[in-house]
């Protein structure tokens, strides 16, 4: 099993973008903790000055040298309108036969929609490169097993112009939230559209293969179940040609005090994984971990087992001149 992702993954990348099956782009199950990866929109939307976010995850970790992805995110609120931020994600496999990275500048520009200021809307804008490379020598291709085993003396009949690959990419996205304190219910949600260049893709053999666009759709409502209790349901769906994320779940935050809490939560990513949140607020720090039971037919490989996903976010200088953004922190 030892690269079997990996060579999958890259075999549908070649094909042409009309046969592309597989999702490209990474993903992570703890998705608001990296809110620039989710949403360009989301650039500046927090209850502070400044935002740093960090991601870890270890994917497949029971099959040798699978997916590890990290991700750090840093933004900040220029006024009471305007978000900056920087995005980087970093993705390998496969004893570093492949390797996925990105890097972004993000814009978002918000305003009330309402005239006690509490229902907010923002637009943002990404732009910033998409590198990937891979290693040739470290794959196996099926024209190289000989009947009885892997054979590395066998033709690949596999040619490639490039094995190393930097575009442009370009996303955007809207966010929605009503941060109307006294509200028993308060609503959020949003929608992003990812490469939207459709930056053209030079590891396939097709003459115009363009990276397929991804549609991202996120939303939720946050219930004050009590003095000391917040639940927030929320879902995923993304969207990338015939590949598909769907994902619902449930986060909650146990108050301990005012600048203290506990979150838990559970989230079920349909024919994929069904994972466990747990993660620790202390005023403006937030530590979170996850872990994904993988419930496809890949468990045959994996045991069962997933991925393990680490998250930290630090918020500057937090305060309360506009309604607090309403989203799960996990």
């Amino acid at each position: 099993m030892k690269n079997l992702r990996l060579i999958i993954f890259l075999l549908l990348q070649v094909c042409s973008s009309k046969l592309l099956l597989a999702q490209v782009d990474a993903h992570f199950s703890q998705y608001y903790a990296n809110p620039l990866w989710l949403n360009p929109a989301l650039t500046g939307v927090i209850n502070g000055n400044a935002r740093l976010t960090a991601q870890y995850k270890n994917q497949w970790a029971s099959i040798n040298n699978a997916y590890q992805t990290g991700g750090l995110t840093g933004d900040f609120r220029a006024d009471d309108h305007i978000g900056l931020g920087i995005n980087v994600l970093d993705q390998s496999a496969g004893s570093n036969s492949y390797n996925y990275f990105t890097g972004y500048g993000s814009f978002s520009y918000g305003f009330a929609i309402s005239n006690d200021g509490n229902h907010r809307i923002s637009f943002g804008l990404q732009a910033g490169i998409v590198n990937r490379t891979f290693n040739m020598n470290n794959l196996q291709f099926g024209n190289q097993f000989n009947g009885v085993g892997y054979d590395p003396s066998l033709n690949n009949f596999e040619t490639f112009t490039n094995t190393v690959t930097t575009v442009f990419d370009s996303n955007a996205g809207v966010f929605y939230y009503d941060g109307t304190p006294d509200k028993s219910a308060n609503v959020f949600g949003g929608v992003s559209v990812g490469h939207l260049n459709r930056p053209k893709d030079p590891f396939s053999n097709a003459l115009d293969a363009r990276i397929p666009l991804r549609y991202t759709f996120h939303g939720g409502v946050r219930i004050k179940a009590g003095y000391s209790l917040d639940l927030t349901p929320n879902f995923l769906y993304v969207q990338q040609q015939k590949a598909s994320i769907k994902a619902a779940g449930l986060y909650s935050e146990f108050k301990i005090d005012n600048d203290k809490g506990l979150i838990l939560g559970a989230l079920y990513r349909v024919n994929d994984a069904a994972v466990a949140n747990v993660g620790f607020r202390v005023n403006s720090l937030i530590i979170g971990t996850s872990y994904d039971f993988n419930t496809s037919s890949l468990n045959q490989a994996t045991g069962g087992r997933g991925g393990l996903e680490l998250s930290v976010s630090y918020v500057f200088l937090k305060h309360l001149s506009l309604p607090e953004p309403i989203c799960p922190r996990l």
